[in-house]
């Protein structure tokens, strides 16, 4: 029986340049995946620390789109628009990665 070589792989260190490039995409996913679920959340939180009452309402409370107040549209409906984006961006970045290292 052939002696097979291991393949370490490790997340924070990859150790070839395809992994390193895998690496990068799947850490740009990560970032922006962390940017829409919880930078959406916390710039509503900040619009509405200036409301004296205490209640949270912002320009993003009182705003309408589409019919709904525009704070609960971007968490509701923009947020999961913007999950499909970044699957569509995941496929684009993943395309381009598998061309620049395969050429194909």
């Amino acid at each position: 029986m052939a002696d097979k070589q291991r393949v370490y792989v490790n997340f924070f260190a990859p150790s070839t340049d395809s992994m390193k490039a895998e690496i990068t995409v799947a850490r740009t996913i990560l970032v922006c995946w962390f940017l829409l679920s919880y930078g959406i959340p916390f710039f509503i939180w900040l619009a509405g620390l200036g409301d004296p009452n205490g209640l949270g309402e912002s320009f993003l409370t009182q705003t309408r789109f589409l019919g709904f107040p525009l704070h609960y549209w971007l968490v509701a409906q923009g947020c999961t628009l913007g999950y499909i984006l970044l699957c569509k961006l995941y496929c684009l970045l993943w395309d381009k990665l598998v061309v620049h290292l395969h050429g194909k």
